[in-house]
């Protein structure tokens, strides 16, 4: 998914003040014509809350108006003056510049100068991750793979490798670079994560984006009841992986290279899921899965459908007398 500036038409709102922050995730805020106002930023969403004149914050009679991710899971700050900026509010008559944020804050640019990606995939736990990767060192010509090694104090030191192996978490595909840049960075004892993310003029992060041992099937915690219920079925195990880059918005160069990865990315995965009762084998409709936004590999595709009752992952909705087991396979 792409996150730039966000597409927000403006509110056109005057405040008396810039927005108060109220706890960790909410600022509070008051129009020229009294009306409450509720902002919240959590987990990269931002939702926009307002009341009636005269109402309180905390009444029913608040509606909300805005509800939109604007940046990736993880990005934990903003502030009130960003959030007048992107939502075309005023202070007293006054145009508020976004400003910036403090040192070490996770914040982001939603100026519009900088263009985010970031998209999550599951693949299979062996090859799968090399070969991906590989694709993309060899579509650009030149490219190199940077291993980072996290130390304390946000700061790293980094190798070079020549290919991913199983047991590698993570890699920086140097696309665009200076090689004395890159050189110096390898033979730095240390270097900071600033420096690092300077290193290189456009560069991918591949990621593992579950811990080491953590069930992503699902089935470690139904396990007991379905064996009871003698459900017959398996899963196969795998892992996810988040692909991330940024560049400027008007970089040419960079949207050229940003539309190649784009490519390699849509010919490994495909998408959709069959969701089925794990008990009668029956097709289910009416059961929402966030994990349907995501894409599987090919070959973890291949592999899950390549033998019956085989899953990506499984679970249960409801919990009364008659709670569904189903499972989630690719749909073809």
């Amino acid at each position: 998914m792409f996150y730039s500036r966000p597409p927000i038409e403006p509110f056109g709102w005057d405040l008396l003040a810039l927005p108060e922050p109220n706890g960790s995730r909410n600022f509070d805020g008051l129009t020229s014509d009294m009306r409450p106002v509720d902002f919240r930023f959590s987990g990269g969403w931002l939702t926009v809350e307002v009341g009636p004149p005269h109402a309180s914050p905390d009444g029913d009679d608040m509606e909300e108006v805005l509800s939109i991710q604007i940046a990736p899971f993880g990005v934990m700050d903003i502030s009130p003056e960003q959030i007048c900026d992107m939502l075309g509010l005023t202070v007293n008559g006054r145009r508020i510049a976004p400003g910036l944020l403090p040192a070490g804050a996770r914040g982001f640019d939603w100026s519009g100068r900088t263009t985010f990606w970031r998209s999550t995939h599951m693949l299979e736990s062996g090859a799968d991750a090399r070969v991906l990767v590989q694709k993309m060192v060899d579509a650009f010509p030149g490219a190199v793979l940077i291993q980072p090694e996290w130390g304390s104090h946000a700061r790293m030191r980094c190798r070079q490798i020549k290919f991913l192996m199983s047991t590698d978490d993570l890699a920086t595909v140097a696309v665009v670079y200076q090689k004395h840049v890159v050189d110096a960075l390898l033979d730095a004892e240390e270097v900071s994560w600033e420096e690092f993310g300077n290193a290189f003029g456009y560069a991918i992060e591949f990621i593992r984006d579950d811990r080491a041992g953590e069930d992503v099937t699902g089935e470690r915690p139904i396990y007991a009841r379905t064996s009871a219920l003698g459900l017959k079925y398996r899963t196969i195990h795998h892992r996810r992986y988040r692909v991330e880059t940024r560049f400027p918005t008007a970089d040419v160069r960079a949207q050229a290279i940003t539309k190649t990865l784009l490519s390699i990315l849509d010919e490994h995965f495909c998408r959709g899921l069959e969701i089925v009762d794990l008990n009668t084998g029956a097709r289910l409709e009416d059961l929402p899965d966030a994990e349907d936004t995501q894409t599987y590999s090919r070959a973890l595709r291949d592999a899950c459908l390549a033998e019956p009752n085989r899953y990506l992952f499984v679970g249960v909705q409801g919990t009364g007398e008659k709670p569904v087991y189903f499972g989630a396979r690719p749909a073809g």
